[in-house]
């Protein structure tokens, strides 16, 4: 039994005429009639990655009697078997690519990759992040509880044998690999996200299902350290949720690499003999490939199967919210990749639980959702955040770009940087800052100057005030707001 706090705090609940005594002994009763007790909260959390240790956090931090329910290790996709592990990998094939490199300075023909030590050095960072997030709960005097949570009703949550009361329930629940409804799909040797994450294997060749983030990053990884990669994209170009430029230049890094990369093409079936062998259409005609693991990233399915009771109205497989994260059922929050209409990405999940948090204390939000950067670590990173210039004239509005490459970028050239470029994208008339996607070294970093400038809505020329330090490669975003000031 965890550690329980003590001076619950309650709230008022408005648009009830059943007082909040009324609702507390009703409660009670229904938990009696089952024989258990139940521990009173004011904020139950069902999910213990980013959503909600943050929300854990911001929560108990503001006075809430907090309760954390996590059935696997804290810290969810992200931290055990996402961003963390993979962002290791990146780090590591990305030395590996300079050492092996053919070039005037260094000479490192013996390098090999121990992977063994790899997934070893990926562990240690996992359990060092998690220790912190768990000494951070133990100093907030957060309940944590270590198993599996079922919605009773609104104000009720079961965590394995035990019943908990609530005032509110946060749902945090994330996401897990989607699949494919292919031939096959059950073959020794399919692999998801997860078990790639889990225990790099070694291997000498990989067929990736998907071409969007994930496929991306895995893709990158295993052809650094020498696997032959094929990927199979539906759609039309490689990162179809980004600007369709940073898709194409990505795949003529990737072809230029040796990665196979096929567009407009449908994965048919797989089947198994000594090898796995995927049969694939693409402009017409069947052909197949083979390989020692076929690896499925497809996206992510929203974990949304947390209910006795009858579940919150759903859309896509996620469940909709309205202006508060509320849920079409009263007192019932939901934050992170369950939730329609937001991207499946860690730090939105963290903005939204902070927001639901501030909801449920009726006070205002401390977020701005607006402006959301995203990035993917590929070798060039890619990172974009606002609209491009496409989405503004569908939009109704007037916009003109400005792109600058980096072949002429001091800092580039030093870091030997693959071919890249930063565009930006402004309003004609006002000239602010609506834009910008990023194909260079630092991308995923540099992007938060541009997140920031869009949020407050800062034009280009008084972006181009700032003096950007020399030689850096930011000095490839100035170059691209003074193309694009040209046309204002």
């Amino acid at each position: 039994m965890p550690e329980r706090l003590s001076g619950r705090q309650s709230f008022p609940d408005p648009g009830t005429k059943e007082t909040e005594t009324d609702r507390s002994h009703r409660r009670s009763d229904s938990l009696a009639d089952t024989g258990a007790s139940a521990m009173k909260y004011d904020l139950i959390i069902i999910g213990g990655g980013p959503a909600g240790y943050t929300a854990a956090f911001e929560a108990a931090g503001n006075g809430l009697k907090t309760c954390l329910i996590e059935k696997r290790d804290l810290g969810g996709t992200c931290l055990n078997r996402g961003c963390i592990p993979t962002k290791t990998l990146v780090h590591t094939a990305d030395l590996y690519r300079t050492l092996k490199g053919d070039t005037p300075d260094l000479k490192c023909a013996d390098t090999v990759v121990d992977y063994e030590g790899l997934n070893a050095k990926k562990e240690n960072i996992i359990l060092q992040l998690r220790g912190g997030i768990e000494k951070m709960l133990k100093a907030g005097k957060i309940d944590v509880v270590h198993a599996k949570a079922t919605v009773k009703d609104a104000h009720t949550v079961r965590a394995g044998e035990e019943l908990l009361e609530t005032e509110n329930i946060l749902l945090c629940t994330g996401s897990a690999p989607a699949m494919i409804p292919i031939s096959g799909i059950e073959c020794e040797g399919v692999i998801t996200s997860d078990d790639i994450l889990r225990d790099l294997p070694q291997m000498e060749e990989l067929v990736i299902i998907g071409g969007g983030v994930i496929g991306c990053e895995i893709a990158g990884i295993y052809e650094a350290f020498g696997t032959k990669v094929t990927v199979i994209e539906a759609l039309d170009n490689l990162l179809p949720g980004m600007d369709s430029e940073a898709g194409r230049s990505l795949a003529m890094v990737f072809k230029k690499r040796g990665i196979d990369v096929h567009c407009k093409t449908k994965a048919v079936s797989i089947s198994k003999d000594e090898k796995l062998t995927l049969a694939y259409e693409e402009k017409g005609e069947t052909k197949t490939v083979s390989a020692d693991h076929i690896l499925i990233a497809a996206g992510r399915k929203a974990v949304t199967d947390v209910f006795e009771c009858e579940a919150p109205s759903m859309e896509r497989g996620r469940f909709t919210v309205n202006e508060r994260f509320e849920t079409s059922i009263s007192h019932i929050y939901a934050a992170g990749d369950i939730v329609y209409g937001y991207p499946q990405l860690a730090h939105t999940a963290m903005a939204m639980a902070v927001n639901a948090v501030c909801a449920i204390r009726n006070v205002p939000f401390k977020r701005d959702l607006s402006v959301v950067p995203s990035g993917v670590y590929t070798c060039p990173e890619i990172a974009s955040a606002g609209i491009s210039e496409k989405e503004a004239a569908e939009k109704g509005m007037q916009a003109i770009s400005g792109k600058a490459n980096t072949l002429a970028n001091a800092r580039s050239l030093i870091a030997e940087s693959e071919r890249g470029f930063i565009k930006v994208t402004a309003e004609k008339e006002t000239g602010k800052l609506l834009g910008t996607v990023m194909m260079c070294e630092r991308a995923t970093d540099l992007i938060q100057e541009a997140a920031l400038a869009i949020e407050r809505g800062m034009t280009v020329s008084e972006l181009l005030q700032v003096i950007h330090g020399h030689p850096t490669f930011s000095e490839v975003f100035v170059s691209a707001l003074e193309a694009a000031e040209k046309k204002i």
